[in-house]
């Protein structure tokens, strides 16, 4: 099934048993202090996405080492194996 989310706290129930390191506040964070959360919202964020692929995708995500989340890119993430842009919403 295909969703888009378009407040942060709508993924919680999606990720909450994901290997993300959560902020207690999804609507006010530290991206530094959450560096793969903030990753994660950027890229899924307003965005069509298969509801079943949301836990797999924070889970890739939280893999990424500390010293690279900062500077990933989109296309790296796509070739780690996010699953982004699928479905019809219409």
């Amino acid at each position: 099934m295909t969703s888009m989310f378009a407040f942060p706290g709508m993924f919680g129930p999606h990720i909450k048993d994901s290997n993300l390191k959560l902020p207690e506040d999804f609507e006010n964070y530290d991206p530094e202090q959450y560096p793969h959360f903030h990753v994660f919202m950027l890229t899924h964020l307003c965005q069509p996405i298969d509801i079943q692929a949301i836990e797999d995708n924070a889970n890739i995500i939280a893999a990424i080492p500390d010293d690279e989340i900062k500077k990933v890119t989109f296309e790296q993430l796509i070739e780690k194996g996010i699953v982004y842009g699928t479905g019809n919403l219409v």
